[in-house]
């Protein structure tokens, strides 16, 4: 499978397009890999920034993955150069230093087996894009995710230039 991402994008404009916080994508994810509803055991977590601020967090499959340097047992590998970081459970011996090195927290050890778990893309249709009600999980290539903040970026300084200009903030 290709190195894809999935992507935090909302709509700060369009309050039905911003994480509500309903943690569907957790139980979707336990769901799917399990067959339960236990957050715990999810692939991809809530983290709460603050001030009501919370976004859903999951595996960047970094370039140089700090996760796949570390592992003593080659269990966090890359099967290609250019696939994503994938979690062999039967070589793993469970000793979280892969959760230590990860630089976003996403990488656990599952309460139920004891090995690391990551997301695995549920084999390129991730079912949390799938049903993320308010539609701020994608799943994209790290160039298009790229050109989608470009845009915004050059959005942000016309509205900034035309503010400067008016005088109006």
């Amino acid at each position: 499978m290709a190195k894809e991402r999935i992507w935090y994008v909302e709509d700060s404009e369009n309050m039905d397009q911003i994480c509500s916080r309903c943690r569907m994508c957790e139980l979707i994810c336990t769901f799917h890999h399990h067959g339960v509803g236990n957050p715990y055991r999810s692939r991809i977590r809530v983290v709460a920034l603050g001030k009501g601020v919370d976004i859903p967090v999951t595996c960047l499959n970094c370039e140089d993955a700090p996760c796949v340097n570390i592992c003593p047992t080659g269990a966090m590998h890359r099967p290609q150069p250019d696939s994503m970081v994938i979690v062999n459970p039967d070589v793993c011996i469970g000793c979280g230093m892969c959760v230590n090195a990860c630089p976003v927290g996403a990488v656990i050890l599952d309460p139920g087996e004891g090995t690391a778990l990551k997301c695995d893309l549920c084999n390129g249709e991730p079912q949390c894009v799938k049903y993320c009600p308010a539609e701020v999980l994608k799943l994209s290539g790290s160039s298009q995710f790229s050109k989608h903040r470009m845009k915004g970026f050059a959005r942000l300084l016309q509205a900034q230039t035309i503010n400067t200009e008016t005088g109006l903030k």
